[in-house]
């Protein structure tokens, strides 16, 4: 019908218009270590993983949203890691340790986002008498 067409050749300029979904992480370095486990080599401010407050460097990668990827190298883990920012991600580590008895399993779920969306460290804000001067 030729409002259907109508209505199709009205939405396409706006679909044009729209960027691309902006793929994110967590804010996790990976690295595999001995033995062909993927270890947390660093856990990057203001990134989903550091926000959660449960992630440590060393926690060994188990599996991702249910997928067992121990074993795995890291490039092979990186596009499970990587999704659509805001989309929900699920990690399974493994922490091994002196402090632990045994070992021990745990789920971290997150968000994934940008990690400069952080704001930005204290350092870098102007001081609020800076920034209502006027020359």
């Amino acid at each position: 019908p030729p409002q259907q067409q109508q209505q199709q050749q009205q939405q396409a300029p706006q679909q044009e218009q729209q960027a691309p979904p902006r793929m994110c992480g967590v804010g996790v370095v990976l690295v595999q270590v001995g033995g062909g486990a993927v270890c947390v080599k660093n856990v990057n401010k203001g990134g989903a993983a550091h926000l959660s407050g449960q992630i440590l460097r060393g926690d060994v990668l188990h599996a991702i949203d249910g997928r067992k990827v121990l074993g795995w190298d890291v490039e092979s883990v990186k596009p499970l890691i990587l999704g659509v920012e805001g989309s929900p991600i699920r990690m399974t580590f493994q922490r091994i340790g002196n402090q632990v008895h045994g070992k021990r399993m745990f789920d971290v779920n997150m968000v994934r986002q940008p990690v400069n969306a952080a704001p930005p460290p204290p350092s870098y804000q102007r001081p609020a008498f800076e920034t209502h001067q006027r020359a």
